[in-house]
């Protein structure tokens, strides 16, 4: 039964995923962890998520931006792999509140656009994608996931909603393809993690599809509102569940 809702969860989490631009690691990681364990979280999200890149980047193949994924190949091959091997040796704590703490100032840094300004301005450059690249794939690998991060980096690009989805979901499948082996070569992937993967990826896929036909009905301004407001949101509950951790080192801190 635990299946079922498994199931459900992660489809209503990808329908949200597609309209927000991403995210959908931030959300489905506690339904992972509560039916699977902590332990599988970040093989199993690896194996969801290429499986529903790879769906994104069939329903958008048309408007991946491949001059910025040639930008980003490298950095995201070294990042993953980097991140991956680290994944058993470092504490993750630390690193989901500085993320979480980026994704809040997301409402900050990010000046949101007049409905008449959907922006097609580039305030980014494809070779600024590089560097970025390679830090958010390190993280990913470290991690498990780290939801929207480099969305405010896209849509500074000045990208549209569909070229949004379809680069991003390009450029995951390379993440999350060498995640994958590089977790096995680890020994961090067995049969029970394989078989919860595809079953996360296979009810993915389906939450992309119906993510999809509701995506066409919303426009760009209504879409850049939703991925900035899903970027604070998701920095919102990374600071939420380490919420004991923060506690902790500022109690540590007073004198």
């Amino acid at each position: 039964m635990y299946i079922v809702f498994l199931v459900i969860g992660v489809i209503i989490t990808f329908i949200l995923s597609v309209l927000s631009g991403g995210g959908a690691s931030l959300l489905v990681m506690p339904i992972i962890a509560t039916f699977i364990g902590v332990q599988g979280v970040a093989p199993i999200m690896t194996i969801g998520i290429a499986c529903s890149s790879v769906s994104k980047t069939f329903f958008f193949w048309k408007y991946v931006d491949w001059h910025l994924f040639k930008w980003l190949f490298p950095s995201t091959v070294i990042g993953s792999v980097i991140g991956a091997r680290l994944l058993a040796e470092v504490p993750t704590d630390m690193l989901q509140i500085i993320i979480g703490l980026f994704l809040v100032s997301t409402f900050v840094q990010f000046k949101t656009p007049k409905e008449t300004e959907v922006a097609k301005k580039r305030t980014i450059k494809a070779w600024h994608f590089a560097p970025m690249g390679l830090v958010v794939s390190f993280l990913s690998g470290l991690i498990g996931g780290v939801g929207p991060l480099m969305n405010s980096a896209y849509l500074k690009y000045g990208m549209s909603k569909e070229a949004l989805l379809g680069t991003r979901s390009a450029n995951a499948i390379l993440l999350h393809v060498t995640k994958i082996i590089s977790y096995a070569a680890l020994g961090l992937i067995d049969a029970e993690i394989v078989k919860y993967g595809l079953i996360v990826g296979v009810a993915a896929m389906v939450g992309t599809y119906f993510g999809r036909m509701v995506l066409g009905k919303i426009s760009e301004y209504m879409f850049r509102m939703i991925v900035v407001s899903s970027m604070v949101l998701s920095g919102i509950y990374m600071l939420y569940k380490n919420k004991e951790y923060i506690m902790s080192f500022l109690n540590d801190m007073q004198f």
